[in-house]
């Protein structure tokens, strides 16, 4: 019987890399200043927040990528993406797993951005390794987006 890792299905190992192709046509929509969850190693913008310089602490850019840990810590994140827009009208896309049944969904997300599920699972690599289905369903979601936008995407992204 195979060896499960037991870290691909569980918050133990919340850092789940975006897919190069996925990052690639959200910023061409949105050209992004900053990666506001990332590291050294796995940054896809210029710019950059990570644990030592976390986003928490700071004023995001004005156009932000956010794929945060998806460990219970996710919630702060989402929170702070929340604020940046709504206080300073910093736009932030952020994918996300799909959680429509957590609080934060319904206080943060639901009716207050724009949602995008993604209709299969994406491949995910972890520390730069491996290429696995995710465990759960993922979305891309938007503070400050544009309904149009959004549309837009979704036929290059679900199809």
């Amino acid at each position: 019987m195979p060896v499960l890792n037991k870290s691909w299905y569980s918050s133990e190992k919340g850092y789940w890399e975006t897919p190069t192709w996925l990052f690639e046509i959200l910023d061409s929509f949105y050209r992004f200043d900053c990666d506001v969850a990332a590291s050294e190693n796995n940054t896809l913008c210029k710019k950059y927040f990570s644990i030592e310089n976390s986003c928490l602490d700071n004023i995001w850019y004005k156009i932000n990528f956010m794929n945060p840990p998806y460990g219970s810590e996710i919630k702060s994140f989402i929170i702070k993406a929340h604020e940046e827009y709504f206080l300073r009208n910093n736009v932030t896309i952020a994918l996300l797993p799909a959680r429509t049944d957590t609080k934060w969904f319904h206080n943060y997300i639901y009716k207050k951005t724009e949602i995008l599920f993604i209709k299969n699972r994406l491949k995910y690599k972890i520390d730069g390794k491996g290429e696995k289905d995710a465990p759960f369903p993922s979305m891309v979601v938007g503070w400050g987006a544009k309904k149009q936008d959004f549309i837009h995407l979704e036929r290059l992204i679900n199809e």
